[in-house]
């Protein structure tokens, strides 16, 4: 569903923006609940177009925002979203409705997500870089939006495992 746009939602600019990550963090920390930043990264057609570009990409960024998300300015002309409440696939579908609008104008934008499921190991900065990690990561010819996820390590390294001595303990009462 398709919203009106939302003329609350003006761009922070740099620090502005970090700050208000900084709080987005804490709260979700003292809340216990999914944060999610959303880097945006438009592919300008000329000089001239830039800022009418810019203007089209903010328009389609408000139209899918909601009231309590923030929106900054950061540097080479990439813009921040942050969808606090929101979890990594809900961020992926506000991006891809954007990006779909934006798109719809003979625009393209890439777009890359960063999300902090577990709020205790929420930092400002790491979801900075995890964002920036994903945006710089995003292939030529496949889509335009990634999602940062970490690596995890393989199975079959994990100390996490039960040995059979402990199956044994476990499901038979300890003989």
């Amino acid at each position: 569903m398709v919203r009106r746009a939302n003329p609350s939602l003006r761009p922070l600019e740099g620090s502005e923006f970090r700050h208000e990550l900084e709080m987005a963090c804490l709260r979700a920390k003292r809340g216990r609940c999914p944060l999610s930043l959303v880097l945006f990264a438009p592919a300008f057609q000329d000089a001239n177009a830039k800022e009418v570009d810019s203007r089209e990409l903010l328009r389609c960024i408000e139209l899918h925002a909601s009231p309590c998300d923030s929106l900054g300015l950061l540097p080479e002309m990439r813009y921040g979203l942050l969808l606090p409440g929101a979890g990594v696939f809900t961020a992926q579908h506000i991006t891809e409705s954007i990006l779909q609008r934006y798109a719809d104008t003979g625009r393209r934008c890439a777009a890359g997500i960063a999300g902090a499921e577990a709020p205790e190991k929420i930092g400002a900065e790491m979801l900075l870089q995890q964002a920036i990690t994903a945006l710089r990561h995003i292939p030529d010819q496949a889509g335009d939006i990634r999602v940062y996820r970490e690596h995890v390590e393989a199975l079959s390294l994990r100390k996490t495992l039960v040995h059979s001595h402990e199956k044994r303990f476990l499901f038979s009462g300890g003989e």
